[in-house]
């Protein structure tokens, strides 16, 4: 069997046709070579006389470890890739194999293109650490909650920013925040998160790495303790709530809720990173299904009264249920109870594992 390798180059872009399993190579062409600002291309090949349908994959390590993205039929030449990632400078290639699946006698023709790297766009959106709801304000049965948080201790020196983003309205890189910054071993610790950044109310908080690279954030996972509490006189009443990771938000699953007794409260919300459409369904055995839809926009946190929000009473037994639409959502579902004789909340969302490293996501869209 041979083995053929053409190699082409210009200032617009670079391909390589590597017949690999194969008797014929089939030369790609790329036009408009993607770029972190163009992540969008054309990649376009000859038609092959004996093929019934062509194959595309992608591979961000050279094809040890290979993604389909598509089968395409026989009279299609061409296809437009968009290729985004939150890992800077990944390298990607892409492969074409023509084929007659049919054909016992077939010999596929195989080739390559190796673009230099994807759009890194994702990386700010899911390289931090979210803490979905998070607040120091009254509210209800003279309930005064607080957030405190501790991040650390880090293995290397490290800083980067505290954000908050306040509930019911769309959030953004300039909302009110303070630094800090970690030696080897160090730990900062805010008694109350929310009033240490000069604020009040409601909303959520990221944690952004800025140093030693604001470019390009670590991805050194620090360790994080929240802990939403209703303080008393006697002292505190609260839980532990779950920092996540935005890669680990993205594409939620389906959020279900099982609501507890009256002896207590029950909100629903949703922290997005991306915009989000989402649909809350609920479920009752007294009364027909409701439904309400909301579009969300990106870094905003929406948190209602389960019952204020679907207009009607929300009891034991019921079940809600938040769906999301949209292949590239990044969200965070939540729902919280509070007791309503000593106001200990408690909150629910998704949680990231424990790792030593933040995980990356690709996101990759193809069309004729």
């Amino acid at each position: 069997m041979r083995s053929i390798r053409v190699l082409a180059a210009t200032a617009l872009f670079a391909i390589s046709a590597v017949p690999l399993f194969a008797a014929c190579p089939l030369p790609l062409t790329v036009t408009n070579f993607p770029s972190p600002a163009t992540p969008t291309f054309r990649l376009s090949w000859p038609s092959v006389a004996s093929a019934t349908q062509y194959e595309i994959q992608s591979s961000s390590d050279g094809f040890v470890n290979t993604k389909s993205l598509k089968v395409v039929d026989a009279a299609t030449t061409s296809v437009t890739i968009t290729q985004k990632t939150s890992a800077p400078f990944i390298v990607y290639s892409y492969r074409v194999i023509a084929s007659h699946p049919s054909d016992p006698f077939d010999i596929q023709c195989i080739g390559t293109a190796t673009t230099r790297f994807g759009s890194f766009a994702l990386a700010p959106l899911v390289r931090k650490t979210v803490i979905p709801v998070a607040g120091s304000t009254r509210g209800l049965n003279n309930a005064d909650f607080k957030t405190s948080l501790r991040i650390g201790p880090a293995s290397s020196s490290q800083g980067g920013k505290i954000v908050f983003h306040p509930a019911g309205q769309p959030g953004s890189e300039n909302d009110p925040s303070i630094t800090y910054r970690l030696e080897n071993g160090g730990i900062v610790q805010y008694d109350d998160i929310v009033a240490a950044i000069g604020q009040s109310g409601i909303g959520s908080i990221d944690i952004i790495s800025t140093f030693p690279t604001a470019t390009y954030p670590l991805l050194e996972m620090l360790p994080v303790e929240v802990r939403v509490f209703n303080q008393t006189p006697t002292g505190t009443f609260g839980g532990f709530e779950s920092a996540v990771q935005g890669a680990d938000a993205f594409r939620p699953s389906d959020w279900s809720v099982l609501v507890p007794s009256a002896r207590f409260r029950v909100n629903v919300g949703v922290r997005t990173i991306t915009t989000a459409h989402v649909t809350f369904f609920h479920f009752s055995a007294t009364r027909p299904l409701t439904q309400k839809v909301l579009d969300l926009p990106g870094d905003y946190v929406f948190m209602q009264a389960a019952d204020s929000f679907f207009g009607e009473p929300v009891q034991e037994g019921d079940t809600i249920v938040m769906h999301f639409d949209g292949s590239d959502t990044i969200a965070v579902p939540f729902h919280t109870f509070t007791d309503n004789s000593t106001n200990d909340p408690s909150i629910f969302n998704i949680s990231s594992p424990i790792r030593t490293f933040v995980p990356d996501i690709d996101v990759v869209t193809i069309s004729n």
